[in-house]
């Protein structure tokens, strides 16, 4: 019963995108991501590799730093390359959609041509 409007935010630079891949990953490092870690360990000792929560990109990588696979610089070059796979891995899937409103995510005023496109689709 409900009308859908795709909006994909698509970065117009891939260079600037893999930048901040690299600025988010360093500052969720900084931020305790790891102590995090550490605590979903602690407070569910039946977490393991396999878990679907420990799959993720970044929780992945840290377990295996955890374990004593790589160390710190490892875990960071690691968690930036699987980050941008699986951007690239979005990228992909986005382009395949049908009827969806492309609009540049690195763009300044990017607040304000989403809120035209929903207005232009609510016809407000």
């Amino acid at each position: 019963p409900y009308t859908l409007h795709k909006i994909a935010l698509v970065p117009s630079d891939r260079k600037q995108l893999h930048a901040r891949i690299e600025a988010r990953f360093v500052q969720m490092l900084n931020d305790g991501f790891i102590d995090e870690v550490k605590a979903l360990l602690r407070d569910y000792p039946s977490l393991t590799t396999h878990s679907t929560s420990m799959r993720c990109v970044g929780y992945r990588q840290a377990l295996a730093y955890l374990s004593g696979d790589y160390d710190l610089s490892e875990l960071r070059d690691r968690g930036i390359f699987a980050t941008r796979q699986l951007a690239k891995r979005q990228l992909t899937w986005l382009r395949g959609m049908q009827d969806v409103e492309v609009l540049d995510c690195l763009a300044a005023n990017l607040d304000e041509l989403v809120l035209q496109k929903i207005k232009h689709a609510l016809q407000l």
